[in-house]
């Protein structure tokens, strides 16, 4: 299995305060766990670490999935993909997202925006994962 991670998971977990803190606790000790195949893009980490109001906690968990998990760039092509997608009124940063976890063949995209780029693969949010997992 193959998982692509939006931005809003990781936040998630980083942040106590959020709602969804307490699923993406299990998502990422169940990714961690069971050494699934996890992938984050590349500028997912530069916002976060705008996001997140500990910088310090992001640096370590940073510095932890770097050494377990796939960070991907977009490229070119890609890019020019989600731009043309993009000017019919998606979202650019989940068309992306979107396009690089079904180039990689991922079977999911865990998010919990609602209203997240479909492209083809399963879309799933915090809570309809953990119910898969438990």
């Amino acid at each position: 299995m193959k998982l692509f991670l939006d931005t809003n998971i990781i936040l998630d977990f980083l942040d106590h305060a959020r709602p969804a803190h307490q699923d993406a606790k299990k998502i990422i000790h169940h990714l961690i766990m069971n050494d699934i195949e996890t992938y984050l893009s590349e500028d997912m980490l530069t916002t976060i670490y705008y996001i997140t109001k500990n910088k310090t906690k992001a640096l370590e968990f940073f510095e932890t999935v770097l050494h377990i998990w796939k960070i991907v760039s977009f490229g070119k092509e890609r890019l020019f993909e989600a731009i043309t997608i993009s000017k019919e009124g998606k979202d650019f940063e989940d068309v992306l997202q979107c396009l690089s976890a079904k180039e990689l063949q991922c079977s999911i995209l865990i998010t919990n925006d609602k209203e997240f780029y479909s492209c083809g693969i399963a879309i799933m949010n915090s809570t309809q994962f953990v119910s898969s997992i438990e």
